[in-house]
């Protein structure tokens, strides 16, 4: 059941209200029925916002993400590839989380 909360999204200078997932392909407290048909039947996926890539380490993490949305699993990544990815993306990017969580 969803709540009455608002979430925003913020990137440096903008703000936006948050919207779950599929917001405008299912009622705000969708059916299983109703979510199993927009994404197994529909094969949608959830849209990324497009500010998330004036982000380094955001553009990597939606990349990755897309990556395992792939309607064929073997093209899918595995969670080993997922977690070493994850862990390259940390080491190369010396960008402490409390800074992360300041531009967001």
């Amino acid at each position: 059941m969803c709540s009455s909360v608002v979430i925003v999204f913020v990137l440096p200078g903008i703000v936006e209200e948050y919207r779950p997932p599929f917001f405008d392909m299912v009622p705000s407290d969708p059916s299983f029925e109703e979510m199993k048909k927009v994404v197994c039947m529909d094969k949608q996926r959830p849209s990324m916002h497009n500010r998330l890539h004036s982000h380094p380490i955001l553009s990597s993490i939606t990349k990755i993400m897309k990556e395992c949305w792939f309607q064929s699993p073997p093209a899918r990544l595995t969670a080993l590839r997922v977690r070493k990815t994850l862990s390259k993306l940390d080491q190369d990017h010396d960008y402490p989380t409390e800074k992360l969580k300041m531009d967001l």
